[in-house]
C-alpha cells in the first residue's frame, strides 16, 4: 500500500461551508485521503511504515488542488506567434489563428504542448484539467499521446477531441472515433485519465455528424464537452440553418446532462438557460478568454437564478486558476456594475462546482478535503498577516495566495511538484526540444496563410 503522510500543515478547505485547521495532518493511502485531523499525528498513524513518504509542511497551507474545467493544452504554441493578419471579429480570430494552429500540430507537438502546459498547470496548483483538443492533421491516437505526457508528469486529466465538419466529413468521423476509442481505453483503468466526447461548436457541426456521433457512441454513458454560443456567429448559424437555438439543438441530439459541459454560453437566451437547468448541464465560464476575444461575458447571474451550476475554466488563455478566478470576480462585477456582487458565487464556482463537475467526469471524488476523496492537494507557502478562519479563508486565497507561492503539489497521493519544481523532468532539455518543435509548427502555420 502506497502511503503519504503530511504533518504540521495549516489545513484549509475554503468552501462556503469549509473549515480551517491551524495545525494538522493528512494521510493518503493508495491515492485516497484516509485520514486528516487537527494536532499531532496519532501514535497508531505515526508508526513506521515501509515505503511511506512523509512531508513536514512546517506551517504551510494545505488546500485542495485547483481544477480547470475547460482547457486547450495546444494553445501553448500561440505564445509569441504572429498571424500576419488583423482580426476584426471572433470568427476572424478562429480563422486567422486557432484553425491554422490546430492544423499545424503533429504527434510531437501534441506531446510537447501537453507536457509544458501540464507542467505550467501543476506549478500553478492545478491538479486536474478538463482538456478540449484539436489536431486535424493527427487525429487517431492524439488523445493517448496527450494522456501519456500528462500521466508522466502526474497531472489528472479528462480529455476529449474536438469534432468538427470544417475539415470535411472524413475528419469529423475520425474525431468521433478518436473520442470513443480513448473513452473505451481509459474507462476501466484506475489511472489519472478519463474521457469525454468533444464538439467544437454548433456552427461547425452538421446534423449528419451529430447523427453519426450518436450512432457510434451507442450505449456508452459519456459526457459531452461542447463550445456553446461563444460568439454571435454560433447562434446566428443555428437559427438560420436549423430553425432552432444552439441549446435546443444539442438537447434534441441528446447531448445535454449532468456529465456534459456547456462551455462559454455568452449568447444563450432564457429559453436555453431553462433547458440547461432542466437537464442538469453545467456551464463553464472563461472570463479572461472571453474578454480577450471581445465576445462579452455570459449572463452568470441569470444562469444561477435559473438553477444552473456554473464552473470556471481558462479556455487555454492561461494555466493559472488563481488568475482566472480573480478575473472572473472582477469581470462579472464590471459586467453587472455591482461592486459588491459575486463573491460567494465565484467561491462556490471555483471550490465546489468545479469539484462537482470533475467528480462526475472522473467517477471519483475530486477537489475536496475529506476521507475517501482523491488525495489531490497543494501546499502553499503563505504567511498570513491577518487572522485566517473558516469564514474568511477564501478571502486569503483570493487576495493573498498565488501560483508563485505553490510549493508542493500532490496528485493521487504522489508528489508531482516539490519546491515549485515538477519532479522527474529536465525542464532545460525539454525547453530546447520544444523550441525545435515550435519552429516546425510555426513554419506549417505560415504555409497556411
Amino acid at each position: 500500500m502506497a502511503e503519504l503522510l503530511v504533518r504540521n500543515a495549516r489545513i484549509v478547505y475554503p468552501a462556503t461551508r469549509g473549515f480551517v485547521v491551524d495545525r494538522g495532518w493528512l494521510l493518503a493511502q493508495d491515492g485516497v485521503i484516509s485520514g486528516l485531523a487537527a494536532g499531532d499525528v496519532p501514535v497508531d498513524v505515526a508508526r513506521l511504515v515501509a515505503g511511506r513518504q512523509e512531508i513536514d509542511a512546517a506551517g504551510m497551507t494545505l488546500l485542495p488542488g485547483l481544477l480547470n474545467t475547460h482547457m486547450h493544452l495546444y494553445s501553448m504554441y500561440s505564445r509569441g506567434i504572429g498571424t500576419g493578419r488583423v482580426s476584426h471579429s471572433f470568427l476572424d480570430v478562429l480563422q486567422d489563428l486557432w484553425w491554422r494552429l490546430d492544423r499545424s500540430l503533429l504527434k510531437d507537438a501534441c506531446w510537447m504542448s501537453a507536457t509544458f502546459s501540464g507542467m505550467d498547470s501543476l506549478r500553478s496548483g492545478t491538479t486536474t484539467i478538463v482538456d478540449h483538443h484539436a489536431s486535424p492533421s493527427y487525429i487517431a491516437g492524439s488523445l493517448s499521446t496527450l494522456s501519456d505526457a500528462l500521466s508522466k508528469i502526474g497531472l489528472r486529466h479528462v480529455l476529449s477531441y474536438e469534432i468538427t465538419d470544417r475539415n470535411g466529413i472524413q475528419g469529423a468521423v475520425a474525431g468521433v472515433d478518436e473520442n470513443t476509442r480513448f473513452f473505451d481505453e481509459v474507462r476501466e483503468k484506475k489511472g489519472l485519465a478519463s474521457g469525454m466526447v468533444g464538439l467544437h461548436a454548433s456552427f461547425t457541426v452538421s446534423d449528419v455528424t451529430l447523427t453519426t456521433l450518436r450512432e457510434r457512441v451507442g450505449s456508452r454513458k459519456v459526457g459531452y464537452h461542447v463550445h456553446v454560443a461563444e460568439g454571435a456567429v454560433d447562434e446566428e448559424d443555428s437559427v438560420e440553418k436549423y430553425g432552432k437555438r444552439i441549446v435546443t439543438r444539442l438537447d434534441d441530439a441528446g447531448l445535454l446532462g449532468p456529465r456534459s459541459i456547456a462551455v462559454h454560453c455568452v449568447g444563450i437566451d432564457a429559453s436555453e438557460r431553462e433547458l440547461l437547468a432542466k437537464s442538469g448541464t453545467p456551464v463553464v465560464v472563461n472570463t479572461m478568454s472571453n474578454m480577450n476575444n471581445a465576445v462579452g461575458l455570459p449572463a452568470v447571474r441569470e444562469m444561477l437564478k435559473a438553477g444552473i451550476q456554473v464552473g470556471i475554466g481558462t479556455d487555454g488563455y492561461t494555466a493559472n486558476m488563481f488568475e482566472e478566478f480573480r478575473n472572473t470576480l472582477v469581470g462579472l462585477r464590471h459586467r453587472y456594475e455591482d461592486p459588491a456582487g459575486f463573491w460567494a458565487e465565484v467561491q462556490q464556482a471555483q471550490i465546489e462546482t468545479n469539484a462537482d463537475i470533475v467528480s462526475r467526469c472522473t467517477g471519483c471524488t475530486v477537489g475536496r478535503l475529506e476521507e475517501g476523496a482523491a488525495a489531490d492537494f497543494i501546499l502553499v507557502d503563505y504567511a498570513s498577516p491577518t487572522p485566517l478562519n473558516s469564514e474568511n479563508a477564501f478571502g486569503h486565497m483570493f487576495f493573498g495566495m498565488s501560483a508563485d507561492l505553490v510549493d508542493t503539489v500532490v496528485v493521487n497521493g504522489n508528489v508531482a511538484v516539490k519546491g515549485h519544481h515538477v519532479l522527474g523532468v529536465n525542464r532545460e532539455d525539454l525547453e530546447r526540444e520544444s523550441r525545435k518543435v515550435a519552429k516546425a509548427v510555426w513554419e506549417a502555420f505560415d504555409r497556411l496563410s
